[in-house]
């Protein structure tokens, strides 16, 4: 019987389409940010947007459907290594930031009882303990100032704009006194880079506050959804099973997610 060793690195991508409006207000912007994912020497880039006005911001990604990709290789005479890079064509992945609420509510997909679901991840913001450095530069014709801060178990080194005096920054980044335009944790595995600004953000339409997710979408906390990102590998390993020739089996050497967020609260 043929041993197959499956290394699975799961990348979860979202499918939802926001629309976002404002008056004419200095109060409001969007940026858009080219994200890099450099998991296992393998860059991963993707564009997002992110709005913002003086009670929320919003980062929501922009991209093309994914494309799901197997690559089978022989080892030996009598062993594979079968190694999966399963994309999830599901919902986008948004992040909503309130001030106003302290909370940040994020639309994932997940795999779970054999399909993919989406939910609403409800959490409070996480303060971050920034350090400012007295260190300077020029991002997109804007002075930036260095800071370092943890979050979630990386160390983040970023450039912000006291030009722009609002605590967003891209994905689940704030608190400091100027808007992010670029960020890197230390081993340059998440990496998020300004693209275009524009401020104020001009629109027809009438001046728009507020932002609600599809209300049919179940609500889970930030717990939940962890207890239910553990469970994925169990449900990936049934959806492997699934596609086996017969008389094979899966023997794990290296199953695990490439996460941004790698330790929780």
């Amino acid at each position: 019987m043929k041993k197959i060793f499956l290394i699975a690195t799961i990348l979860f991508f979202q499918n939802y389409l926001l629309i976002a409006q404002s008056g004419h207000s200095k109060d409001c912007g969007m940026v858009t940010f080219e994200r890099v994912l450099n998991f296992d020497s393998n860059p991963q880039s993707s564009s997002f947007s992110l709005f913002f006005n003086p009670n929320f911001s919003v980062f929501y990604e922009n991209r093309k459907e994914p494309q799901e990709d197997a690559i089978l290789k022989p080892s030996s005479d009598d062993e594979f290594d079968l190694s999966f890079d399963v994309k999830f064509n599901g919902s986008k992945y948004i992040v909503l930031t309130n001030i106003e609420t302290d909370s940040i509510q994020s639309q994932v997909s997940l795999f779970c009882n054999g399909k993919q679901q989406t939910y609403i991840v409800e959490e409070k913001i996480n303060t971050i303990n920034w350090k400012i450095e007295n260190e300077f530069k020029t991002v997109n014709d804007l002075k930036v100032q260095k800071a370092i801060g943890e979050f979630r178990g990386r160390k983040y080194i970023a450039w912000f704009s006291n030009e722009i005096p609002v605590k967003y920054g891209p994905w689940k980044l704030n608190g400091l006194p100027g808007l992010i335009l670029n960020v890197a944790d230390d081993k340059n595995e998440v990496m998020f880079y300004v693209k275009t600004i524009k401020i104020p953000l001009e629109s027809e339409s009438t001046a728009k506050n507020d932002f609600q997710f599809n209300c049919d979408i179940e609500k889970i906390s930030l717990a939940e959804y962890v207890k239910l990102k553990e469970q994925q590998v169990e449900e990936v390993m049934k959806l492997f099973n699934s596609k086996l020739p017969r008389r094979a089996f899966i023997d794990i050497t290296n199953s695990r997610s490439n996460d941004i967020e790698i330790e929780y609260e």
